[in-house]
């Protein structure tokens, strides 16, 4: 038998919950925390999973605490742009001649 083509939408995850408020606004861990019902070490870790995930979160100290958000990605530095062996060259040819006696 075939599977339908429609499936049932997956449920959404703690990760994907986070990224979705990121990106709403401004949002505090303890708010993270209270309404995913963990603890604020868990919504660090979360906000860190999202972070490594490559989507670009800023943080700003808001009324003693930080709230987070997405932000705009970050553009590589001149330094880091440049490809990897486009300097000088080296011969494998020694630099001077020795004379055996």
């Amino acid at each position: 038998m075939s599977k339908s083509k429609t499936e049932a939408a997956k449920p959404a995850t703690k990760k994907s919950i986070v990224l979705e408020m990121l990106r709403e606004g401004s949002v505090s861990v303890q708010q993270i925390a209270e309404k995913l019902s963990i603890s604020k070490q868990a919504a660090y870790s979360l906000i860190g999973d999202v972070k490594r995930g490559g989507v670009a979160v800023n943080g700003a100290l808001k009324d003693g605490a930080m709230h987070y958000s997405v932000g705009e990605g970050k553009k590589p530095k001149a330094k880091a742009a440049r490809a990897f062996g486009k300097g000088a060259t080296v011969s494998d040819a020694p630099s001077f001649q020795t004379e055996a006696n």
